[in-house]
C-alpha cells in the first residue's frame, strides 16, 4: 500500500486555519513574550527591579503595531513561535513576577530522566520535520499535521506523558509541568488553530528545536564529565 495515499486519506478533510486577525494578534503577543523572556535571561545579573523594567519595556515595544516593532521583522523571518514556546515563556514570566525565594529542594534523577525523554522526543520530531522539508522522506509528515488524525496522535502522546509524569514524583512542579505544557499547547491550538493550522507548528518551532538540542548536549556533556568512571581515584 502506498503510504502517500494513506496519509492523503487521513488528511483529506479540509484544514482549519486561524483567522487573519488572530494571526496578527498572536504574532505580536508571542514575540513580546519571547523577547521579554530573552531580556530577563540576558539581564539576570542585574537587580530584579531592572530586570523586570527592561523586560516590560521590550514587551511594550514589541506589541506596538507596524514596522517599528521587532515582531514585524521577526515574523517575516521566522513567522510565529510555537504554542509550546509561548507556554514556556509564560511560565518564565510568571516565575519572574513571584517574590524571590531560595529553595534547596533537589531535582531527583527520575524527574530529570522524564524531562530528558520529553526533550528528546521534541528534538527527534524536529529532525523528522527537517528531513521532510528537504524532501528526504517518502511521505510528507508536515502536510499530515493539518489533519485531525495528527492532532489525535499528539493528544494521545500528551495523555501518556500525563500518566507517566503523574506517578513519577511527589514534587508538584516536576509532576505536572511537562504534561500541562502540552495540554496547554493542544487546547489553545484546538480553540484558535494558531499559529498556522498545523499541529507540528503548534508544538515545535525552529528556535525551540535548537534550544532543546543545546540543553540535551549540555546535559550529556555534564553526565560524561561527572561519570565516576572517568574521574581519577582519590585516596580515602
Amino acid at each position: 500500500m502506498d503510504m502517500n495515499s494513506v496519509l492523503h486519506t487521513l488528511a483529506s478533510n479540509s484544514p482549519l486555519l486561524p483567522s487573519p486577525t488572530a494571526t496578527k494578534i498572536a504574532l505580536y503577543g508571542a514575540w513580546a513574550m519571547v523577547l521579554g523572556c530573552g531580556t530577563l535571561l540576558l539581564a539576570k545579573r542585574l537587580p530584579r527591579t531592572y530586570q523586570l523594567g527592561l523586560a516590560w519595556g521590550v514587551m511594550a515595544w514589541t506589541i506596538v503595531p507596524g514596522v517599528t516593532s521587532p515582531a514585524y521583522w521577526l515574523g517575516l523571518a521566522f513567522q510565529t513561535p510555537s504554542l509550546t514556546t509561548i507556554g514556556v515563556c509564560m511560565a518564565c514570566l510568571y516565575a519572574a513576577l513571584q517574590p524571590s525565594q531560595r529553595t534547596s529542594k533537589p531535582i531527583f534523577w527520575h524527574q530529570k530522566k522524564l524531562l530528558t525523554i520529553l526533550m528528546t522526543v521534541g528534538a527527534a520530531l524536529g529532525w523528522v520535520l527537517l528531513l521532510d522539508t528537504l524532501a528526504w522522506l517518502p511521505v510528507s509528515i508536515y502536510a499530515w499535521g493539518f489533519s485531525s488524525a495528527a492532532l489525535g496522535c499528539v493528544t494521545v502522546l500528551a495523555v501518556l506523558l500525563w500518566v507517566i509524569f503523574a506517578g513519577a514524583s511527589e514534587d508538584l512542579g516536576a509532576k505536572w509541568f511537562g504534561p500541562a505544557l502540552m495540554v496547554f499547547a493542544l487546547t489553545l491550538f484546538v480553540l484558535t488553530r494558531l499559529p498556522t493550522g498545523n499541529v507540528w507548528d503548534a508544538v515545535l518551532d525552529p528556535w525551540l528545536w535548537a534550544a532543546l538540542q543545546v540543553v540535551l548536549l549540555k546535559s550529556l556533556f555534564r553526565r560524561e564529565t561527572s561519570d565516576p568512571l572517568h574521574q581519577p581515584l582519590t585516596p580515602e
